[in-house]
């Protein structure tokens, strides 16, 4: 590109051009950060439902989360009171956390699993009332002499096929449900419509695998 200044013809530098590169270049880089940080904390979020006590020999089977319709801060805060009971109970006792799942749901708890006597229930249980500090807490376990799971692998397998049903049915899928297998009954947990529990239900004992069903769905105002 050349221009006349003064009569004389004079080549002007493509400098604005050059320089405005790297600050592109720049930006893009940028925003492409943003968006690998955003994919990143979607596995996270996902398995805000997910038992991690899986870890530890003795856990029960995993849990379903559909459709999340809760803010990000409140999903934060569902973990985090997961993970301050969980810790409670492994610091109570290891046999005792290895026994109990944990799911919590805008502030709600939901405890599952098998323990060989009350006396291991009510501890349990005792301990996440105190940690979740006045939160409604649903006392799920099942005493058992053998105090495990029969049939853990049954259960994961069970769980998987009722949240694909459960995401199938017309008018849940854009609800909030978490759900938990064990020992063929079906623990289900969040918040939805009117008419939302008998759908849950009829769409759970409609599962291969699913012997009963408890529901713990609070209707949204």
């Amino acid at each position: 590109m050349s221009r006349t200044i003064d009569g004389a013809q004079r080549e002007v530098p493509h400098r604005a051009r050059v320089e405005e590169r790297p600050v592109l270049d720049k930006l893009a880089r940028g925003l492409a950060a943003q968006w690998c940080a955003v994919l990143m904390m979607v596995p996270a979020l996902l398995c805000a439902g997910c038992p991690q006590m899986l870890i530890v020999k003795g856990a029960t089977t995993a849990a379903g989360m559909i459709a999340d319709d809760r803010s990000l801060a409140q999903q934060t805060a569902d973990i985090e009171l997961k993970g301050r009971i969980e810790k409670a109970l492994a610091d109570e006792s290891t046999a005792l956390a290895a026994g109990v799942n944990v799911d919590t749901f805008n502030g709600r708890v939901m405890l599952t699993g098998v323990l060989p006597d009350n006396e291991s229930r009510w501890r349990a249980a005792r301990i996440a009332r105190g940690t979740a500090s006045g939160q409604e807490v649903y006392d799920d376990i099942e005493v058992s002499p053998e105090g495990s799971l029969t049939d853990t692998v049954a259960d994961v397998a069970t769980n998987k096929a009722l949240g694909v049903n459960l995401l199938a049915n017309e008018g849940i899928a854009s609800q909030s449900l978490l759900h938990r297998t064990v020992n063929g009954t079906a623990f289900i947990m969040g918040d939805g419509g009117f008419g939302l529990t008998d759908s849950v239900r009829a769409v759970a004992l409609q599962t291969s695998g699913v012997r009963q069903v408890v529901t713990h769905i609070t209707l949204e105002q």
